[in-house]
């Protein structure tokens, strides 16, 4: 063998051992080259090498083998339905990336999508030198939103606002609101987040209507108060009979009402809108010691459908 062929071949050992390196260690620890395009240019390097191995050692049995293996690979990605073709091609290529963002010296984010079956996702990933670590992913079922704009791959921009140990505050901005989410840095989930009285107002709108009670239900929300004013009535939609008005306490984007167990007895009850129903949610029966929704115990729910005059 010349010696220009062992170059060439331990060149592609090289590329080999770091390809499935790096592969190994962004599987399990969620670790890999810094930056979104140090990956797609390693991977297309090692795929160049893999067919130069094969055009200099094509008279090798294990040429031909490994030829084989890269189109059986091929074919195999595309008969299920060409999913696994799309996760290849959208990893390996610009297009799966949405959105890069360095949110300063020692975190970046990106919005990704690697599958036509799920909708791009964020991750926040801490920079490491030449390497870097994904601290978490966060998808749009856990921004608990139900407003269609506030989604993750519609983000028009992100920054970052502050970090603890265990969580880090970003803020992403869409075409009309903006919205402050606080994530764990361990699992991605939102542990809190910050709803402006728009996003409010956006959110509880409109009159909504209870079916099996014939109950109507309304909110009012006033500049500088932290509580909105609910309305509910029976009847018809605008003759309201026995109206009853009480205030709903805001809290991480729903409305509260306090347990009172002094002169007046009341459960705590939680309301929130959910795919478009609006959720009330009452701890039931003698229930006015917890200060909070208790799923061990029983629970009231009463739903609300939004009324289209």
């Amino acid at each position: 063998m010349s010696s220009g062929k062992k170059t060439i071949l331990r060149l592609y050992f090289i590329l080999s051992f770091i390809f499935v390196l790096n592969g190994c260690l962004y599987y399990f620890k969620q670790i890999s080259l810094r930056g979104y395009y140090s990956d797609v240019i390693l991977f297309w390097i090692w795929l160049f090498m893999n067919f130069v191995v094969i055009l200099v050692f094509w008279k090798k049995i294990m040429a031909k083998l490994l030829l084989a293996a890269l189109v059986l690979t091929l074919v195999f990605s595309i008969i299920p339905m060409m999913i696994p073709f799309y996760a290849l091609v959208l990893s390996t290529t610009p297009f799966g990336l949405n959105m890069y963002k360095n949110l300063n010296e020692k975190y970046r984010a990106q919005i990704v999508g690697y599958s036509v079956m799920t909708s791009p996702w964020l991750e926040v990933i801490e920079k490491k030198g030449i390497i870097e670590k994904r601290i978490f992913k966060c998808t749009d079922s856990q921004l608990m939103n139900d407003n269609l704009e506030v989604k993750i791959r519609t983000a028009k921009n992100i920054i970052f606002n502050n970090e603890t140990d265990s969580t880090i505050t970003l803020t992403l901005f869409y075409a009309g609101p903006s919205k402050t989410f606080t994530f764990n840095k361990k699992t991605g989930n939102i542990t809190a987040q910050t709803f402006s009285r728009k996003n409010l107002i956006q959110k509880f709108e409109g009159t909504w209507y209870n079916e099996t009670e014939k109950s109507y239900l309304s909110f009012y929300f006033e500049k500088g108060y932290d509580y909105a004013t609910a309305n509910t009535w029976t009847g018809d939609l605008n003759k309201k009979e026995n109206i009853d008005a009480y205030k709903a306490f805001i809290k991480d984007g729903k409305l509260m009402l306090p347990v009172e167990n002094s002169d007046h007895h009341a459960p705590y009850c939680e309301i929130d809108v959910k795919y478009g129903v609006l959720i009330y949610t009452c701890n039931q029966g003698l229930n006015f010691s917890d200060t909070s929704i208790n799923t061990k115990k029983p629970l009231l729910i009463t739903k609300y459908n939004r009324v289209t005059e």
